[in-house]
C-alpha cells in the first residue's frame, strides 16, 4: 500500500491487478461461503438458488497482514474473469447482508478535498474495520457485511459504459446507506468501495447456470436481480485506456 500511494490512477490499478492476479491475497478469501435461498422468477415461479460468495471484500496481502483494496470496475471485472467469478447485484448484496455472521456499522469519513480517494484513507478505513471486527468478536473467513459499498452489475451498464455503479453499505437496521447509484465516472474510486465476488456458476434447482446467462434471461433474471428488466450487458467492458 505504501508503494502504490503516490502512483497515478492507471498505474495504481495495474499494480492492484498484478498483486491479486499473482495470488497476493489472504487465504481466507479463497474459501467461499455457500448461500442459498428461494427466489421467484419473472413469472412468479419459485426456484432454489445456491451460490458461493467471498466472505469478505478483495484484499491484498497475507492472513496476518492485509488491506481491503478499492479499485475501479474494470480492474474488478478482469479479476472476476480470471477467478471464474462475477460481480454481484443489489439483490445479492441484500441477500448476503441478511445471511452475514458479522454485521458491522458503516464507518465513514467526511469529504475533505480528495483525501477519501487516497491510498492512505484506504489503509485507515481498513484499520477501522479491523478494530470493529475485533470488538465484535469476528474472525477471518466469516461472512462480514456493513463495511463497504458494493460495485454492482445493473441493466444500466449497457447505457452507461463510462460509469461505475455502486450500492449497499448496509446499516445495522438492514437499510443500505447507498441506493443504486451511477453518478460516478468509472475511474473514480474511494475508500468506501469494495469488491465482493461470487462464483460465476450458480445452482438453480440443482442445475449449474452462469450468472451472466441468468441475468440476461427474460424470465430467470428476477432470481438474482430486483430490476425491472434483464441485462443486455452483464459485465463491465474493458477499456483501452483509463484516466
Amino acid at each position: 500500500m505504501h508503494r502504490i500511494k503516490s502512483l497515478p490512477l492507471s498505474e495504481r490499478e495495474e499494480e492492484i491487478y498484478k498483486a491479486l492476479s499473482s495470488g497476493n491475497l489472504p487465504d481466507f478469501l479463497r474459501k467461499p461461503v455457500i448461500l442459498k435461498g428461494s427466489f421467484k422468477d419473472a413469472l412468479g415461479e419459485e426456484h432454489e438458488v445456491i451460490y458461493q460468495a467471498m466472505p469478505d471484500y478483495l484484499a491484498v496481502g497475507s492472513n496476518e497482514d492485509y488491506c481491503r483494496i478499492p479499485m475501479n470496475p474494470h480492474t474488478a471485472q478482469k479479476l472476476a474473469d480470471l477467478f471464474g467469478g462475477s460481480l454481484i447485484t443489489a439483490k445479492i448484496s441484500d441477500h448476503i447482508y441478511d445471511h452475514a455472521t458479522i454485521k458491522l456499522a458503516p464507518f465513514f469519513y467526511k469529504p475533505v478535498a480528495n483525501q477519501n480517494e487516497s491510498v492512505e484513507k484506504f489503509v485507515e478505513h481498513n484499520n477501522q474495520i479491523e478494530l470493529q471486527k475485533k470488538e465484535a468478536g469476528g474472525q477471518n473467513g466469516q461472512l462480514i457485511t456493513g463495511i463497504k459499498k458494493d460495485i454492482i452489475l445493473s441493466h444500466q451498464l449497457s447505457d452507461l459504459s463510462n460509469k461505475v455503479i455502486i450500492y449497499g453499505w448496509h446499516q445495522l437496521d438492514g437499510k443500505p446507506i447507498q441506493p443504486v447509484y451511477a453518478g460516478h465516472v468509472d475511474w473514480y474510486v474511494d475508500y468506501s468501495h469494495g469488491i465482493r465476488l461470487v462464483s460465476q456458476l450458480v445452482k438453480v434447482d440443482g442445475k449449474e447456470i452462469p450468472i451472466s446467462r441468468i441475468l440476461s434471461d427474460p424470465i430467470l433474471f428476477k432470481l438474482i436481480s430486483d430490476e425491472e428488466e434483464p441485462m443486455l450487458q452483464t459485465r463491465y467492458l474493458e477499456k483501452n485506456s483509463q484516466q
